[in-house]
C-alpha cells in the first residue's frame, strides 16, 4: 500500500511539474479557440432558428 501512495505522490508531483511549464500557452490557446469558435456557433443556431421557423410556417400554411 505504501509502495502506491509513493507512486501515486511521484506521479503527481511530474504532472504539476509538466503543467507549470506549458500551463500558460495551452490556457492561451484555450481561450482563442473559444474566441474564433463562438461566432460560428452562434451563427449555425441562428441558422438553425431560420430553418427551423421556415419549416413551421410550411406546416402552417399546409395545415399540419
Amino acid at each position: 500500500m505504501d509502495a502506491q501512495n509513493r507512486l501515486n505522490e511521484e506521479m503527481a508531483e511530474r504532472d504539476r511539474a509538466e503543467s507549470e511549464k506549458g500551463g500558460g500557452f495551452g490556457y492561451l490557446l484555450f481561450i482563442a479557440a473559444v474566441i474564433f469558435f463562438k461566432p460560428f456557433a452562434e451563427y449555425c443556431i441562428d441558422l438553425y432558428n431560420t430553418l427551423a421557423a421556415c419549416v413551421h410556417s410550411l406546416g402552417s400554411l399546409f395545415g399540419f
